[in-house]
């Protein structure tokens, strides 16, 4: 079994390998229409990723709809990796295996990575606000996490921008292996 800071650095490494990647698809408005040079988002640079974009043609709006779906993409592939890295180590139980240790700090967001997750893989990946469950999660994750709500009738994506979502859900997740290590420890030393 790793160890608690083995298991917080390979999030923290995970982290990082988005943080890089992202700063090459950062997720772009309309108003760098027309552009062939584009520098990387704030977010990213702050992170120490100074990127400076080139395209061969200016940019359209189509052009930007696939870099930011790209991004996304992205954004959707992390959740999946940190929940399977987590359920690999046994911090989480596998869905239908065992509950998540509400006593922990964190907890409630390790429940929505674990359902979100699942949203991602298993469902269409899509926010569908007629199905009781989808409508659940999303307004779980705008509370949680103090989001911007669409519409939740409108809304057809989950919210998983990197400042907002995935950044405080990674803080939390790392707050929970922390407690879980700590009481794994304890009821060890029971023994």
């Amino acid at each position: 079994m790793a160890t608690c800071s083995e298991i917080i650095q390979q999030i923290e490494q995970q982290w990082a390998d988005l943080l890089r990647v992202r700063s090459v698809f950062p997720t772009m408005g309309d108003n760098v229409i027309g552009a062939q040079h584009v520098s990387t988002a704030p977010f990213y640079r702050d992170h120490g990723y100074q990127v400076r974009l080139s395209f061969p043609q200016p940019l359209t709006q189509e052009t930007i709809k696939e870099v930011n779906q790209i991004a996304r993409w992205l954004n959707e592939s992390y959740v999946i990796r940190l929940c399977a890295l987590l359920e690999f180590y046994q911090i989480i139980p596998r869905e239908g295996q065992g509950h998540i240790n509400q006593s922990l700090e964190g907890h409630g967001a390790i429940d929505i990575l674990r359902r979100l997750r699942n949203a991602l893989l298993h469902r269409s990946g899509r926010h569908n606000p007629e199905d009781a469950e989808s409508r659940k999660l999303y307004e779980c994750m705008v509370q949680t996490f103090s989001l911007q709500a669409e519409s939740s009738t409108t809304a057809a994506q989950y919210p998983v921008h990197i400042d907002g979502f995935l950044l405080p859900l990674t803080k939390a997740c790392k707050y929970y292996v922390k407690g879980w290590f700590r009481t794994s420890s304890q009821l060890s030393s029971k023994d």
